[in-house]
């Protein structure tokens, strides 16, 4: 065996230092796994929501915490729960469905995590599990597409795919001619009778109530009524649903007359009623003006009928003169987050007194009075203030139909995307005061130096 030369050694003691560095350099990571004994949940509608969890661990579980959201929400409802740590815990939280302020409407999707850790300092994030809090009362049958879920009980399978024909064209109709296509689809949940669907809602809705739009959750609940009423609200509510996800208010709105009235244009067009108010109001110069229109439309039922008229009149309009182009062109602008003169300048190179006289002049309507502020296309601004959408008057059908906004629960920590090592909602480990943030390195510098000395000194003596 040959002898280890005086060179050879001093590699040797370099190589065992460089190793040492890394090795001491490496990050510690946990070692007690993790492991998720059950994962359940479940609901009663309108009275409870249940998250279960049971976990086991080499080393004592010490914290717990459930993650929770509506489906298309950005933040999520953040629970701590409180237990007894040990290396099985077994928890539970109930969420109370009958207090109003944790109202949800029926098929909106849920989505919840949980985050798991232990005194050794190891942290499981679960992998999200997504469900559909449906009205439990009822067996539901269901069809399915990218644009649109609808859900009937209690009813023959034509009954549900006639109505579902109508819900995806209207749907596919307003894809393709203004390009509104929402990330997910609108669910539409069909109750056989009025009573049905006011069970449903919360205790101070309007006993008039024959449909309602869950602005922000992508749901649109309908009390059955005749087949003339049917055809005619479920692409109305369905537009205003749409809409609704593609503007995302409060960053993005559109005025409240393209709202109604894109919607009325997927129902069929105006009723008798509403082309006379509107040939009426234009003989007397009594129009309302379209700045009004940009909002919430007036209670008294005349008013509000002729606001009905108008918006559908201005959508015409623009689509006449300027093609559906330029109103897809114009929906996108507002979904951006621009007031409504600088979107109207932006796209028509007028402000909306500008395009109220445009229009007066293509229905033949006296000219407005006051002067038209068309001036250069700025900047588009900031976002618009949402206007909720209040409810709809449909005088010749039985049941009016309104759209209401039901709160979300309060989000209290924003739903994080992190790994299970850097666990959902759990604030990374600080580094300790005076500690340098490396990754890899620990003693590193000082072994390295004592290797670097070696090889001098093997080299000065070599």
């Amino acid at each position: 065996m040959r002898p280890v030369s005086h060179w050879m050694r001093n590699v040797l003691w370099i190589g065992l230092a460089l190793c040492l560095a890394f090795s001491l350099g490496r990050p510690v990571y946990a070692q007690g796994a993790i492991t998720v004994l059950a994962d359940e949940h479940e609901h009663v509608f309108k009275e409870s929501m249940t998250f279960h969890l049971r976990a086991e661990s080499g080393s004592a579980i010490e914290g717990v915490r459930l993650f929770y959201r509506t489906a298309g929400q950005a933040s999520a409802n953040r629970v701590e729960l409180e237990f007894e740590p040990g290396t099985t815990v077994d928890v539970e939280h109930v969420v109370d469905m009958a207090d109003q302020e944790n109202y949800l409407p029926p098929m909106v999707g849920i989505e919840y995590w949980w985050v798991i850790e232990t005194a050794d300092g190891s942290r499981l994030k679960t992998e999200p599990v997504s469900f559909v809090y449906d009205d439990t009362r009822y067996e539901w049958d269901v069809l399915e597409s990218d644009l649109v879920h609808l859900y009937w009980h209690d009813q023959p399978a034509a009954f549900g795919q006639t109505h579902y024909r109508a819900a995806e064209d209207a749907a596919e109709r307003l894809r393709d001619e203004f390009g509104v296509d929402p990330k997910d689809p609108t669910s539409i949940v069909i109750y056989n009778s009025h009573e049905e669907l006011m069970s449903v809602l919360v205790d101070a809705s309007a006993e008039w109530t024959g449909a309602v739009n869950f602005s922000g959750y992508g749901v649109i609940a309908i009390g059955l009524g005749s087949s003339d009423w049917m055809d005619r609200v479920i692409p109305h509510e369905l537009t205003h649903a749409m809409l609704d996800q593609v503007t995302k208010p409060p960053f993005g709105d559109i005025p409240r007359w393209m709202h109604e009235g894109l919607a009325m244009r997927s129902e069929g067009g105006p009723t008798a009623e509403e082309r006379a108010a509107l040939a009426d109001a234009i003989a007397r110069d009594e129009l309302v003006s379209l700045r009004a229109l940009n909002s919430a439309f007036a209670d008294a039922r005349d008013q509000a009928v002729l606001s009905y008229a108008e918006s559908y009149s201005l959508i015409e309009f623009i689509i006449d003169e300027y093609g559906t182009d330029k109103l897809e062109q114009l929906i996108g602008v507002f979904a951006e987050g621009a007031h409504y003169d600088d979107a109207m300048l932006e796209v028509f190179g007028v402000d909306m007194d500008g395009m109220e006289d445009l229009w007066r002049a293509y229905i033949g309507a006296p000219p407005r009075s006051g002067e038209t502020r068309a001036t250069p296309v700025p900047e588009v601004t900031a976002a618009a203030t949402a206007t909720p959408v209040p409810a709809m008057p449909t005088p010749t059908q039985p049941l009016p139909t309104a759209t209401a906004i039901a709160a979300a629960p309060t989000p209290t920590e924003t739903a994080p995307t992190a790994t299970p090592m850097s666990a959902a909602g759990i604030t990374p480990t600080p580094t300790p005061a005076g500690r340098p943030a490396l990754p890899c390195l620990g003693g590193a510098p000082a072994i390295a130096g004592l290797a670097l000395w070696l090889l001098l000194r093997a080299r000065a003596g070599g």
